[in-house]
């Protein structure tokens, strides 16, 4: 390095990352002899430089390199000195309100509003906002001491629904403001799609402040801001201990800023709210205890800070949660195997939520849900599903409140923020939707996450059910579908076809259930068109449209597993239909598993009938249009045979279903017993002993005879390592594989599902089957899919992990 030069050493250089909250680096020489020192966290150290869009820059090299005070904050900069003028928010034009999640999802209603502070006119031509990369290009004049609102759709630009920094620099590139916003605590977590908007209190003070901003309702044009008044207090590093034995003390513990004095308020199950004192040292750290309560106990609390800037709690204004808490630990009422799950909720709302059949999408009741001592306070619970309304034993949806997801202390799979409790009412042996989430999971296909809890209420036994993974957004993202996917649920007899095609959009909806927002494609126009299309067109004019226009092996991977699992509905209804812009394709969805593994409905028993018997199930469901191109094709036909037998030979495998079942009975059974008290059954009375050896001998053990112990439906197994051959159609300069090119030189269809070529550095998604004699495309990046060169699928492939 020469004299006054500087070195740069960026994260793609090094290993690991460095710490959000406080960190020691050492310049070390050669020698071993250390040269410099940097000790930072986030308490002492400038705020702009932890997470709000500066980073830590030294003043200079004269000043000793002790503590905070040799360093300042400034618009990163590296490879160039600190610059004053980089490390000062001049707040001359200032972020006011962000509409950055409108209730409707739409973006057109989404805005940024800025305020001209000062007393002369501003051009903000030559600005710009870093972070959502907008700047004015022409003349924009914001009058003194006035308001410009700026639609970020209007002008291509979208707003994070989760998490954003903005930084509004002017022609100059002097920062004039900085501001950011998350979608929980400590940001007020209603502004996130609740229809509230981001509100600044005072514009003087920093933008980046959690607690000088509130939910509110958005008032574009109109700044609620004033001079006068000061930020909220806010509570950080909140800590408690969990599951507290009974009659122990429970510690609180925190930080809280700008507060002059603090109480704590607590409530004991569904008790009137008591208060208490908080100790405050010089530092901000907060202590406090609570009494010890009895085995059992639900206790709830919220911290309460008053100061110049009014009343601040935690958790905060505009969370969906009032309090936070655990509950006190206590043995179940009767022994169990199974997950506790944990229902608060007093008997007068519960009598109400029982009774009301009539609510959908986000309307409830609110109750408190806990696991393993952790619980979500004002958690929103209703009825779901159609005939499953009128089952004594109900469904039910589960909707965490605002700002909140949960894993239940890594119980699931993934943190959600909504789920459903599945009362496997018309199922006595408690296993279908376990086992189809169980074959879906072997598949590696589309999958909820499925397993059976105990479920109790204000402590007491209420029964055992599912926990069950809600295919609402969340699910669907993690699916890899974009947010402007249209989505439809299937009801009724909605078979894709051409009968109900024209109906009003009020009618046609009665079919074909919205779960996508309003604005994207208000009159269901793609819907429509894509059921004229695969009903009008015929023969290779269609069977080349499916391959352009239809996710291949999703569709392939859906019709097998739902062969083995004998789904008896997805024909008609409880399926999603979704449409995805980013690669143009079309996708079905089997929902709903509780009539699986040999289930049926029929009249006058409807799903309450007790027969359970296996069929082929070959050419089912055909009747939905989509499907049908499938199972009438002989390609299509042959790449769907083929998955099928590779799944059923591993499903359906002498002893895998046995061992299943056999682990549910071990750690359902006494739950089951109780559930079976509290009730009672419809049609046969089955204990789940005799309802589980029926499931095994009435239908898993001749489809086992129909799958695999014969070659009567389906092709024989396949051979071990069938000859592929691999090659690469494109890279870019530096060698990455972006497309390549699998062929099947054999005369048999070869499943590729889940498997890893190296050569391309591909992992193939499930469903993928190469035809005799035929190649597919593989490629990285989703986009429409246009073969290249003779393949006529193109498929979607991840990278290796690493590459």
């Amino acid at each position: 390095m020469s004299t006054g030069e500087y070195f740069v050493i960026d994260e793609s250089q090094y290993k690991g990352a460095l710490s959000n909250d406080s960190e020691e680096l050492r310049l070390v020489d050669s020698l071993g002899q250390i040269i410099d020192v940097l000790n930072y966290d986030d308490d002492t150290w400038p705020e702009l430089a932890d997470g709000n869009g500066h980073s830590l820059q030294r003043i200079d090299f004269v000043t000793p390199n002790v503590g905070a005070g040799a360093w300042s904050s400034g618009t990163p900069s590296p490879g160039y000195e600190f610059l004053e003028k980089m490390s000062v928010v001049a707040r001359e034009v200032v972020f006011s309100e962000v509409h950055y999640h409108p209730l409707s999802d739409n973006p057109s209603e989404a805005f940024v509003e800025l305020v001209n502070n000062t007393s002369v006119s501003v051009d903000l031509n030559g600005w710009c906002i870093q972070g959502i990369q907008y700047c004015w290009e022409s003349s924009a004049i914001i009058e003194p001491k006035s308001v410009f609102v700026l639609k970020p759709f209007e002008s291509a630009i979208r707003l994070s629904h989760s998490r954003g920094l903005m930084q509004l620099v002017d022609d100059e590139l002097n920062v004039q403001d900085i501001m950011r916003y998350e979608d929980s605590d400590p940001w007020p977590a209603s502004a996130d799609g609740y229809g509230l908007s981001l509100q600044r209190l005072n514009l003087k003070f920093d933008g980046f402040e959690p607690g000088n901003w509130i939910a509110g309702e958005p008032t574009p044009g109109v700044s609620s801001a004033f001079e006068g008044s000061s930020v909220l207090p806010i509570f950080s590093k909140v800590e408690f201990e969990l599951s507290p034995s009974a009659g122990t003390p429970i510690g609180v513990t925190g930080r809280v800023k700008d507060a002059q004095s603090i109480e704590l308020g607590y409530r004991i199950d569904f008790g009137p709210e008591e208060i208490l004192p908080v100790d405050v040292a010089a530092d901000g750290s907060i202590s406090v205890s609570i009494p010890g309560q009895v085995a059992g106990s639900l206790v709830r609390f919220r911290l309460i800070g008053r100061g110049v800037g009014g009343e601040g709690t935690f958790p905060r204004q505009g969370d969906g949660a009032t309090y936070t808490g655990t509950v006190v630990a206590g043995e179940p009422d009767s022994p169990t195997s199974l997950p506790r799950l944990q229902w608060f909720m007093p008997d007068e709302l519960y009598d109400a939520a029982r009774l009301e059949t009539t609510l959908h999408g986000d309307d409830g009741f609110p109750a408190v849900f806990a696991y393993d001592g952790e619980i979500v306070d004002n958690v929103t619970i209703r009825i779901k599903g159609n005939q499953a309304r009128s089952n004594k034993k109900k469904k039910w949806k589960v909707m965490l409140p605002a700002g909140h997801t949960w894993d239940m202390g890594g119980l699931l799979e993934t943190e959600v923020d909504e789920f459903d409790l599945l009362p496997a009412a018309t199922d006595k042996s408690f296993a279908r939707e376990f086992l189809t989430s169980d074959l879906q999971r072997l598949s590696g296909g589309y999958r909820q996450e499925v397993f059976p809890v105990r479920l109790e209420r204000n402590n007491l036994f209420f029964g055992l059910y599912m926990y069950g993974e809600s295919s609402d957004a969340d699910w669907r993202d993690s699916l890899g579908l974009s947010k402007d996917s249209l989505v439809y649920k299937a009801e009724r007899v909605a078979k894709l076809s051409l009968g109900n095609l024209d109906l009003p959009k009020t009618d046609f909806s009665t079919f074909y259930q919205r779960y996508s927002p309003e604005f994207l494609d208000p009159e269901d126009a793609i819907l429509r068109g894509f059921i004229r299309t695969i009903n009008t067109l015929k023969g290779e004019e269609l069977i080349d449209f499916a391959f352009k226009h239809i996710d291949v092996p999703q569709v392939v991977e859906a019709i097998a597993t739902m062969r083995i699992a004998q789904n008896p509905e997805w024909q008609h209804k409880n399926y999603y239909v979704v449409f995805d812009p980013a690669d143009e394709l079309w996708r079905l969805i089997p929902i709903d598993a509780d009539l699986n593994f040999g289930r049926r409905w029929s009249s006058p028993c409807n799903a309450r009938c007790d027969e359970v018997r296996a069929d082929p199930y070959m050419s089912y469901p055909d009747g939905n249009r989509l499907a049908r191109i499938f199972l009438k094709d002989e390609v299509f036909l042959g790449m769907v045979d083929r998955r099928t037998r590779s799944l059923a030979d591993e499903f359906l495998a002498p002893g895998y279903v046995e061992a299943k079942i056999t682990n549910l009975y071990d750690i359902m059974s006494a739950d089951a017993a109780r559930d079976l008290n509290q009730w009672g059954q419809y049609g046969d009375s089955q204990t789940l002993e005799e309802a589980q050896e029926i499931l095994l001998t009435e239908y898993f053990v001749p489809k086992r005879e129909m799958y695999i112990l014969t070659d009567k439906y389906l092709p024989a197994p396949q051979i071990s390592n069938p000859r592929i051959e691999v090659s690469v159609t494109k890279k870019d300069p530096d060698g990455t594989v972006l497309s390549g090119r699998l062929s099947n030189s054999g005369l048999e269809f070869v499943d590729v599902s889940l498997r890893t070529f190296v050569d391309i550095n591909a992992v193939l998604p499930a469903g993928v089957v190469i035809p005799p004699l035929g190649s597919i495309d593989v490629v990285f990046v989703k986009s429409p899919r246009i073969s290249e060169g003779t393949s006529r699928l193109v498929v979607l492939a991840e990278r290796i992990a690493g590459d």
